[in-house]
């Protein structure tokens, strides 16, 4: 009877599917600022070429070696630079333009990359649309198809195959996301749309609210 709190907005969610009856509080993505000690070269960034984040979260990390694989032979002869986060073991078939580690300052990185590859995890497709990067997503499981289907139709990224992808669709895939403006143009919209929303912040608003104010039952 309370309503249901969204870590998301409107634009991202879209109205392509119908919803449950509920009332929505949409209140956009709430980043911590989560103390971090993780080491990073960050001498080794290059400040003149594109930079493209590959995650695919904490929790598939260390399952997704053939996607690893296929990313490494994809991106290798592009003009690219690459932090990938993933096992240590693919070093030695990555090239020199490749970081590669097990763990990475996420939030630190954003702000210097120019796309990102994930598996449509929430929190790492909002933190990436909150800095205006467009997106290729994989998604694995659970929420991850759902919430790569409202990128997608947002024109915010494009979609690749996890199990299946091929290191020539890979390279055509992310060519044609750095090379078409309108997925930069449209995750700034949806960092524009986060902007306007108050996060966690809000979400504690709008329960504060239904506290000093109960929904009484009939």
């Amino acid at each position: 009877p309370y309503g249901v709190i969204v870590f998301s907005s409107p634009e991202l969610v879209g109205d392509q599917h119908e919803r449950f009856a509920a009332t929505y509080h949409f209140v956009g993505p709430a980043f911590s600022h989560r103390p971090q000690s993780i080491e990073f070269p960050w001498q080794r960034l290059d400040p003149a070429a594109q930079k493209v984040l590959v995650s695919l979260g904490t929790v598939s990390r260390d399952r997704g070696l053939r996607f690893y694989e296929v990313l490494i032979e994809a991106l290798a002869g592009l003009p690219l630079q690459v932090v990938m986060v993933g096992p240590e073991t693919l070093r030695a078939q990555a090239p020199e333009h490749f970081i590669i580690q097990p763990r990475v300052p996420q939030l630190e990185l954003l702000p210097h990359m120019t796309a990102v590859v994930c598996h449509a995890g929430h929190n790492t497709v909002c933190e990436s649309l909150s800095h205006g990067l467009p997106l290729l997503v994989a998604p694995i499981r659970d929420d991850q198809p759902v919430i790569s289907q409202q990128v997608v139709d947002a024109g915010a990224g494009l979609y690749l195959r996890y199990g299946k992808v091929s290191a020539a669709v890979a390279r055509e895939t992310m060519q044609r996301l750095l090379v078409e403006p309108s997925f930069r143009l449209n995750a700034q919209r949806l960092a524009e749309s986060f902007q306007r929303l108050g996060g966690a912040r809000q979400a504690a608003q709008v329960v504060e609210h239904y506290l000093a104010n109960p929904v009484r039952s009939h």
